[in-house]
């Protein structure tokens, strides 16, 4: 008997597993992330819980003389459907960019997809970096997309040519699945090189 009601409950322990793996602590990140000297980690950094479908606003205070360089991170559960924009003071847009394209990336294309960096013979992560004379503030909107499924269909011309291929959207019964997962935004600083005697 003892021994049936240890097999119940470790299967009960087994079921569950899935569901806490899914469970994320959004903080964890920043444990594992090492700010890339000169650069320090600042603590206006932010890793929260986001749901697919939702726009998010994150503002950060500037200050005067400081480099500011910053990165986002996605969990993979958002497949890099994003799109962030960074918005200086009251709507100087600075950044608009998607979490990836569908070609290859290059520097300034994407803000979550490595692209390769020529001269370093390797994949950078996307980064931004910010600089001020004067104290301002930078508005971060992360506009995270639906999740969705999609297919590649075939396209022909008028003779019935296959002339490519496209992506479609395969929307669901009753709409887009709602996911979650984490969003990061990343923030490093170090003090403003001067020139001035």
């Amino acid at each position: 008997m003892k021994t049936i009601k240890n097999l119940i409950l470790g299967m009960a322990v087994a079921a569950m597993m899935p569901v806490a793996a899914q469970a994320q602590n959004c903080a964890d990140f920043f444990s594992s992330r090492i700010a890339t000297p000169p650069y320090r980690y600042n603590t206006a950094s932010k890793s929260s819980t986001c749901y697919s479908g939702s726009k998010y606003k994150f503002v950060l205070e500037v200050a005067a003389n400081v480099e500011y360089r910053v990165q986002f991170y996605a969990s993979p559960v958002f497949n890099n459907e994003v799109q962030v924009k960074i918005v200086e003071g009251e709507g100087n847009v600075l950044v608009d960019l998607p979490g990836k394209v569908d070609d290859e990336p290059k520097k300034g294309t994407t803000c979550l997809q490595d692209y390769m960096d020529p001269k370093a013979n390797k994949l950078v992560h996307p980064y931004f970096d910010f600089s001020s004379q004067n104290a301002t503030r930078l508005t971060f909107m992360i506009d995270i997309k639906d999740h969705l499924e999609y297919t590649e269909e075939p396209q022909y011309d008028e003779w019935g040519n296959l002339t490519g291929m496209t992506k479609k959207a395969i929307i669901p019964e009753g709409g887009p699945e709602k996911v979650k997962g984490c969003f990061t935004v990343y923030i490093m600083d170090k003090p403003a090189e001067t020139n001035s005697f």
